[in-house]
């Protein structure tokens, strides 16, 4: 009496071979049954008969019973899809994030090799200028010393300009009206 009904619920569970959700129900009920086995033996210290699987039954196969054994089914793989495709993810999200890393790394000691080899060179540049200008000045003071103590130097050479000036303004004076 209680074979009819197992492939009863078997086949109102499990829709067919690929009902992965059906065959999951059907655990589902599996363990129920199990739960109340365990629960009569401690309750009535004795294996349950086919007439107390009876009730057992009657009550896993009402609709509502098959409707919760699914949904259970149902949340159960939802759950644990969730956690596999959460796990993919945080797996892939750690990949890419290396990735991400590797690449920067990579470029970085490429940009900090050039940086390097500029600033060498910039150093270099650097030093150059300031070894000329250096030179330059010390020209420059070598010059204005040679200047000053020539017969025809700067002194005499700046005078002899300025009388020049003065004196053609004497021949030649500027008319202020004709500058507007």
């Amino acid at each position: 009496m209680a074979e009819q009904p197992f492939y009863s619920i078997y086949d109102k569970l499990i829709t067919g071979k690929d009902d992965v959700i059906g065959m999951l129900a059907y655990s589902i009920y599996k363990q129920h049954k199990i739960e109340f086995v365990e629960d009569f033996k401690r309750k009535k210290g004795k294996c349950p008969e086919d007439s107390n699987f009876e009730y057992f039954i009657m009550s896993s196969v009402t609709p509502s019973q098959l409707k919760k054994y699914r949904e259970s089914a149902r949340a159960i793989l939802s759950e644990n899809v969730a956690a596999a495709v959460q796990d993919e993810l945080l797996r892939i999200d750690i990949d890419f994030q290396k990735s991400i890393d590797s690449v920067v790394k990579r470029h970085t000691d490429d940009v900090e090799k050039v940086v390097e080899k500029h600033a060498i060179s910039n150093l270099k540049t650097i030093g150059l200028n300031i070894a000329s200008s250096f030179l330059f000045s010390i020209l420059l003071v070598i010059v204005f010393i040679f200047g000053f103590t020539t017969e025809s130097g700067l002194r005499t050479k700046t005078k002899a300009v300025i009388e020049t000036i003065h004196e053609s303004q004497a021949v030649h004076p500027v008319d202020s009206t004709s500058i507007h």
